[in-house]
């Protein structure tokens, strides 16, 4: 069976194949989500007044986003998305670009955020991550996304306290706490 057909335990984070929630195949559930930060260059130009004086003044330009990074334990799971991106690379897969979908879940596996990425590029997965000597748990696989465009939607059960309540739970699960419904 197919890693990524596998059942997988709950996590923080579920990546999606498209950007509909409905129907959506998952490819992998996450510990940890970071980047994805939008980004307006700045363009400049210059203003002489009626004196000479040079003043150098900004105006906003284009628009683009930092790549999102997705954090999961080294797998069968991280493995299949590995082989998938090295595919890519040797132009084995037809679209290269693609569109995602990432819920930030609650305890129960709920979707309480959507991230939407229209046209993600796979622009890098993690070598070598692990160091015991850093407190790390288990050896990480990194899989990093370029997209065009971050859409947020909020679920309508995305109120503060359940986001909250969700944040307490992973953090609690990740320090090994004993947190309600942490273990299947």
């Amino acid at each position: 069976m197919s890693g990524l057909s596998e059942p997988t335990p709950k996590s923080q984070y579920t990546l999606y194949e498209m950007v509909t929630k409905k129907s959506s195949p998952v490819l992998g559930h996450f510990d940890s989500l970071t980047g994805g930060d939008m980004v307006i260059s700045m363009v400049h130009y210059n203003v002489i007044d009626d004196r000479g004086n040079v003043t150098t003044k900004f105006m906003p330009g284009q628009t683009s986003f930092e790549p999102v990074e997705l954090l999961r334990p080294m797998d069968v799971v991280a493995e299949e998305m590995k082989d998938k991106f090295f595919e890519a690379v040797d132009g084995k897969l037809k679209l290269l670009r693609k569109d995602y979908s990432i819920s930030m879940n609650d305890s129960n596996g709920n979707a309480l955020v959507w991230w939407h990425l229209s046209n993600a590029l796979p622009v890098k997965v993690s070598g070598f991550s692990f160091n015991e000597h850093v407190e790390a748990e288990y050896a990480a696989f990194e899989l990093h996304l370029q997209p065009e465009a971050v859409l947020i939607e909020f679920e309508d059960s995305a109120t503060e306290d359940a986001v909250k309540q969700a944040v307490e739970y992973w953090t609690q699960r990740e320090s090994g706490e004993d947190a309600q419904g942490a273990e299947e």
